[in-house]
């Protein structure tokens, strides 16, 4: 009887072995939230005759896999020295806007992406001059303008990529095409740069950033996204009808759908 009950408990651990080691060495895809900060900012002193700091935090959550809604928010202080003047500026800002992963994930582990995006953005500032110079027949004078407060709202395009280069620990970069819409109007003195737009006189500003972020892994799915299809064309090789991957995130049913956490 002894031998017997042990022969039942060997097969029964032979046969659940399998289903141990697939489950000890299950893949699951863990999505959630990323909040970065934006390093090139601290950059900006070295980049620019004139002294500007500032810094700048970043952040992006997944939608259907591959659209990524995204806040940016950051401050900038400017004071540019001449013989002549001295200019003064200094504000926050905020941009909202989305961004849109244009390669195909190759695998449940694969979050590096290429994106284009869009931004909207608006700042609030002050800016004033200070120790004007100026000669005339009576002699020289010193003036100043007194500080101003202003706003402007503008539009930006936006290209980029970000790599996972540790577990859950992304490096990226973008470059930014920006167009200005509105802009408080100073009678004394055109803003010169505008904190989160850049400076003004140059037509179309462009702008770039270097950013490191975490991601809280909070989500967890089975289901590989699927590429955006534009225009209601499918993406060559996939079947909804035969590809287990076909689903988008928060899908229900089967695998597909998110679970919370590790």
């Amino acid at each position: 009887m002894t031998k017997i009950l042990r022969s039942i408990l060997i097969a029964l651990l032979i046969s659940s072995s399998p289903a141990l080691a697939k489950t000890k060495g299950e893949v699951w895809r863990y999505e959630g939230p990323r909040i970065g900060i934006d390093i090139s900012r601290f950059l900006l002193p070295v980049m620019t005759t004139a002294n500007r700091t500032g810094w700048e935090l970043q952040a992006d959550i997944p939608y259907k896999g591959n659209l990524f809604p995204t806040f940016e928010t950051g401050m900038q202080w400017f004071d540019d020295k001449h013989d002549a003047f001295q200019y003064k500026n200094s504000g926050a800002y905020g941009r909202l806007g989305v961004d849109m992963s244009i390669v195909k994930f190759e695998s449940l582990k694969d979050h590096d992406f290429m994106f284009v995006g869009f931004r909207y953005g608006y700042a609030i500032f002050n800016q004033q001059t200070d120790s004007i110079k100026s000669s005339n027949y009576w002699g020289s004078r010193i003036t100043s303008l007194d500080r101003h407060p202003m706003s402007a709202h503008w539009g930006e395009l936006v290209f980029g990529m970000k790599g996972e280069l540790l577990p859950n620990f992304f490096f990226g970069w973008s470059l930014r095409a920006k167009f200005p819409l509105v802009v408080t109007n100073d009678q004394n003195i055109k803003p010169y740069i505008i904190p989160g737009l850049g400076k003004t006189g140059n037509g179309t500003p462009f702008d770039f950033s270097i950013t490191v972020s975490y991601r809280f892994p909070i989500f967890k799915t089975k289901t590989i996204p699927k590429p955006i299809s534009i225009g209601g064309a499918k993406h060559p090789g996939l079947n909804e009808d035969t590809d287990p991957n076909s689903q988008d995130f928060g899908g229900s049913g089967g695998g597909g759908g998110y679970n919370r956490g590790r």
